[in-house]
């Protein structure tokens, strides 16, 4: 079945509700702003709308008329109008996503720090090529597996416009010892997470097998920041894929760290230990 991508993405969404957000604290209906801005209401209600997409000028020339250019949920506004579809890749693999998979990537994308547990497998962001080979055809028989691994090295690799992206792992033990009918494939994701681990951007921790498990562990899940704005995403991950969350999981990540979790130190030990063993 054709999939439908009418549907306005996230970006142009985001976009549209801090535009609205804007309007409404200046006080302004839609005809005052139209006014204001000087432009058709019906076009002012389309971008709010995200159906339609102000260049980064017209979204410049909106914050200078509306008297808050220098305020920093301006600078988040124009810094997302200059990607109205995402990044580029994403393009590459438009025609085997879902919109709702879309805009996860995208958002995905757009997160300046993100916060990663993985109890059942390792964390999407920290695969290695060997491990998502050799898991990618047994979670989803009949996929192409050279076009998964493409995509989560883009997703891995990207950073939007250059920027720092600061990455902080968790991993539940068990996932570092799930058994896999090629071993190598474990001790090569185990170094992956080694080779990782010592880069400045990157926090890699274990949490020990007999480290008390509780509701809260039982799920794998990502809290997404950004720049500029104090908004949080988290998503959630399952055997369905992976989804938005409507509450935001800060609080159980906090949780989950100040419990058992090893000290990068200690995981990297760990780590070396369970490659010696697999």
């Amino acid at each position: 079945m054709p999939i439908d991508h009418r549907a306005p993405n996230i970006n142009a969404r985001r976009l549209g509700l801090y535009l609205r957000t804007i309007r409404e604290f200046l006080g302004l209906s839609y005809e005052q702003a139209a006014g204001q801005l000087g432009c058709q209401s019906d076009w002012l209600v389309r971008v709010e709308t995200g159906f339609a997409w102000p260049s980064p000028v017209e979204v410049e020339r909106m914050m200078d008329r509306y008297q808050v250019r220098g305020s920093e949920v301006a600078k988040a506004v124009i810094d997302i109008s200059t990607r109205p579809e995402g990044p580029a890749w994403l393009s590459d693999h438009a025609d085997r996503l879902k919109p709702s998979d879309r805009d996860v990537l995208i958002m995905e994308s757009e997160a300046s720090v993100i916060h990663t547990y993985g109890v059942l497998t390792v964390p999407q962001l920290v695969r290695s090529e060997p491990y998502v080979r050799h898991l990618a055809p047994r979670m989803n028989p009949g996929c192409d597996v050279d076009a998964e691994w493409d995509l989560l090295d883009s997703r891995q690799r990207y950073r939007v416009c250059g920027r720092r992206r600061v990455l902080d792992v968790i991993i539940d033990e068990g996932a570092l010892t799930l058994q896999l009918s090629e071993p190598e494939v474990m001790v090569a994701q185990l170094q992956h997470l080694l080779d990782l681990s010592v880069h400045p951007d990157m926090t890699i921790r274990v949490i020990p097998s007999g480290a008390r498990f509780y509701e809260a562990r039982a799920n794998a899940f990502d809290v997404l920041e950004f720049p500029e704005v104090s908004d949080r995403l988290t998503l959630a991950h399952s055997a369905l894929g992976t989804h938005f969350v409507p509450s935001d999981l800060s609080e159980t990540w906090s949780l989950i760290e100040q419990g058992e979790t090893l000290a990068p130190d200690a995981s990297r030990g760990l780590i070396r230990r369970l490659m010696a063993t697999t």
